[in-house]
């Protein structure tokens, strides 16, 4: 695995396949968790995925499409249209070091600008080849769950698995009447209060150990099964 702790030199030797761009955020986390939550999970992730792929870890970009939390202390947030300019230049950067395969790993569900913005770029430069994935790939995280939306027994798992000591004992369960969409219209400050939409109260880090090994297996997996499965279709049209 090649990051931002090699020299230039040695990555122009290894010539990487394969570069992951993890996206996290920072955004609030209710009580218990830091607001650093969604850029450490996904890091965490990155690493263990870029370790099994042999690939080049780039930075987490810390800052994304976080406004719905923002009636809460330490949220920050771009525009989206921000955050898929700064992808499509990081791929251009990228491209232009003969790295053509990109991951573009999401640790915030908030993130709905990433979508949009891969399929752009494939669909606008065929030379190169952008997926996402991120915790969600594997059905066993928690927080995949409509009643596990924010801060809940799945974020919370994880956190006391990874980051321990940055998880304190403050945790309150709370379950809105209204549906995700309502995260459009007032944000999470309109329908949770408190920041949780789940039951962090459920959350072990047994829990949370498991959940994170499905999610580096699942993800490895998917990477693997999709560029191979690009690599097979470059090669029909190529005929």
């Amino acid at each position: 695995m090649l990051s931002w702790e090699n020299t230039f030199e040695e990555i122009r030797a290894a010539k990487p396949e394969i570069a992951i761009l993890p996206i996290g955020a920072i955004e609030q986390h209710s009580y218990h968790l830091p607001i650093g939550t969604d850029f450490l999970s996904v890091t965490h992730l990155a690493r263990k995925v870029a370790e099994e792929l042999d690939a080049f870890l780039l930075p987490t970009l810390p800052y994304s499409n976080s406004q719905e939390h923002q009636d809460f202390a330490g949220t920050i947030w771009i525009k989206p249209a921000t955050l898929a300019q700064v992808i499509k230049d990081i791929v251009h950067a990228l491209k232009h070091h003969g790295i053509r395969k990109i991951v573009c790993m999401n640790g915030h569900g908030g993130n709905w600008i990433i979508k949009p913005t891969v399929r752009e770029i494939n669909l606008s430069d065929p030379e190169v080849m952008v997926i996402w994935s991120g915790p969600g790939r594997s059905m066993a995280e928690g927080a995949g769950r409509p009643e596990e939306l924010h801060s809940g027994d799945g974020e919370t798992s994880r956190g006391l698995y990874l980051y321990p000591h940055l998880v304190k004992e403050k945790r309150i369960d709370h379950i809105p009447e209204e549906g995700r969409e309502f995260l459009d219209y007032v944000g999470i400050g309109g329908t949770c209060p408190d920041g949780v939409w789940g039951k962090p109260s459920q959350a072990t880090a047994e829990k949370g150990k498991e959940r994170f090994e499905a999610a580096i297996k699942a993800n490895v997996e998917y990477i693997r099964e999709t560029f191979a499965r690009l690599d097979a279709i470059e090669k029909s049209r190529k005929k």
